[in-house]
């Protein structure tokens, strides 16, 4: 008697698992074919949920593409409404692959159990095939992979007054399934399909129906416009983009980015009037290298008798104020003088030193702003503005393109480098900047080649280089160095006034012993080179393990939040 119990009830939950299944009952479609070529679509999708799958509503994916004389073209949809059981049923788009999917429900609504009726309105844009003997309609009814089986498919096509049927096909099954699980009938002026057989899980129904010529419109002009669109639409895009842009950064490098008129450059043998190491050293590379600006103007401090500069130590620099000096310094020296060195010793390269940092920060900051836009232009709006309109116009050409080919990769890739190209050209120094960066050409160009030159023999006051002397070396040791050439130009030193070099113990350095003057210099400006950087924030590459970490520390940076 137990046994039949327990028999009884395993029957009965089992035909209610089967009962429970979710399901279309019914897929009707109605599609009137319009004279235009257009179609209207009524999709009435009638399932069964259970709280399953189908919770909240359903989705229709339909296709995105269609292939027509071996081009990509899209589809065109508009949708007319969307309805459950008779009321209005929100809805939303978006594109997945291939599909463009009708996410139908309200995700704040959860579906009674049972069965629901969707139906969707939507016109279909040239959807008539043209041949050369006939016209077709051939439409993929349910399409073939919904997660559903289908119990009933129908399809009730009706077409213009007075068209004559050729010929009609259906065709059930999978994609690219030939059968034939299907019944056709005339119903006054409608032609209707129906399955004979369910559809499983990714089965589908697709009709074909053909007619005379003439019974459709020929596609008008606005339909060739929209066709021919489609297939070179991308093309146009690039193409004016590439031509638009070059056309405006043309004429912005005409107009802002030429170079002015360039004088001859020949050796100079002074520093341009006026102007410090680190003007130099910004104006001639057109902003700051390494801290050649700072290390030149450091230099030039000690030479001044305002510090004394002990690099005798490969890992630190020790800054030592020296008052008493009355030397005339130029702005942006002065004001490293007194943020850096007023209140008494600053040791470089030891650790991280906040005030050195800030003190450096403001010294670059005078510099660029004394030295930067009145002797170079850097014109960075125009190519901003070149590269935003190129790149909302390869964007818009990636959206309209149904396909990508080489033509289209090429044009990106001319446009891209055209943008390339022109922000190299459109920096440009001013008439002054060009002036006075021609002439410290010159002046760099006595420096690193005074000895090939042969300079060193000529009269004082004829229009040549005056001779070398101990001061003459240190007054341009600064600019050399500010420069790059501080080498050939303490070589050039050593090799014209050996004895003086051998002998010379400048006042404002202390390097240790070397084996020459030259190489002491170059040990000088290397030490505190690696004595600035260490002074300088780090970015930290230790390891964490071992509880060694600490709050900020690792790679990369940055911050963020949640919502």
């Amino acid at each position: 008697m137990v046994r039949l119990l327990i028999a009884c009830l395993a029957a009965a939950l089992l035909s209610l698992g089967a009962a429970a299944q979710e399901l279309i009952n019914r897929f009707d479609v109605s599609i009137e074919v319009e004279q235009d070529g257009d179609i209207l679509v009524t999709e009435t999708i009638t399932v069964t949920a259970e709280g399953n799958r189908i919770r909240r509503g359903i989705f229709r994916d339909l296709p995105r593409y269609f292939m027509n004389d071996g081009d990509k073209l899209r589809y065109d949809y508009d949708i007319l409404s969307i309805q459950r059981d008779g009321e209005k049923e929100p809805y939303d788009t978006d594109t997945v692959g291939n599909a463009w999917r009708i996410r139908i429900g309200d995700e704040d609504v959860f579906l009674s159990r049972g069965e629901h009726a969707y139906v969707l309105r939507y016109r279909v844009k040239n959807e008539v095939r043209y041949g050369e003997a006939f016209d077709e309609l051939f439409w993929n009814v349910t399409g073939s992979y919904w997660n559903f089986p289908i119990l009933v498919a129908t399809a009730r096509v009706t077409l213009p007054e007075g068209a004559e049927l050729l010929e009609q096909n259906g065709y059930t099954g999978g994609y690219g399934d030939p059968g034939s699980a299907y019944r056709f009938s005339r119903d006054g002026d409608a032609y209707v399909f129906e399955t004979t057989e369910p559809l499983g899980v990714e089965e589908g129904l697709s009709i074909s129906l053909t007619f005379p010529k003439g019974v459709i419109d020929p596609p008008s002009m606005s339909d060739k416009t929209w066709l021919w669109w489609q297939r070179y639409g991308a093309v146009v895009i690039l193409l004016a983009s590439l031509v638009g842009v070059f056309y405006f950064l043309y004429r912005s490098w005409r107009s802002v980015g030429v170079d002015p008129p360039k004088g001859p450059v020949f050796p100079r043998y002074e520093a341009p009037k006026g102007y410090s190491p680190a003007a130099v050293h910004h104006i001639y590379h057109r902003g700051f290298h390494d801290h050649d600006a700072l290390i030149a103007t450091l230099v030039n401090l000690g030479i001044k008798g305002r510090v004394d500069i002990d690099a005798g130590d490969k890992k630190k620099t020790v800054l030592t104020p020296k008052p008493g000096s009355e030397a005339a310094l130029a702005g942006e020296e002065a004001l490293l003088d007194r943020k850096l060195l007023a209140d008494g010793p600053v040791t470089l390269g030891d650790k991280y030193n906040r005030d050195f940092t800030s003190a450096y920060s403001s010294f670059r900051k005078r510099v660029s702003r004394k030295f930067g836009s009145d002797y170079f232009k850097w014109n960075v709006g125009y190519t901003i503005f070149a590269v935003v309109l190129s790149g909302a116009a390869i964007v818009w050409a990636i959206v309209q393109a149904t396909g990508w080919s080489p033509v289209l990769f090429g044009l990106v890739l001319a446009i891209v480098l055209m943008n390339g190209v022109f922000m190299y050209l459109m920096p440009a120094p001013t008439p002054k900047g060009q002036d006075v960066r021609t002439e410290i050409e010159g002046f760099k160009l006595y420096l690193e080649k005074a000895e090939k030159l042969q300079l060193n023999v000529a009269e004082v006051g004829s229009g040549q280089e005056p001779p070398m002397t101990v001061e003459r070396y240190e007054t341009f040791l600064p600019y050399a160095i500010a420069l790059g050439v501080e080498k050939p130009w303490t070589e050039h030193f050593e090799k014209v006034l050996p004895q003086e070099a051998a002998a010379y113990n400048p006042g404002w350095s202390h390097m240790g012993r070397h084996s020459s003057f030259s190489s002491m210099n170059k040990a000088m400006v290397s030490t505190m080179s690696s004595a600035v950087s260490s002074s300088m924030p780090q970015s930290s590459s230790s390891s964490g393990a071992g509880g060694g970490g600490f709050s900020g520390g690792g790679g990369g940076g940055g911050g963020g939040g949640g919502w």
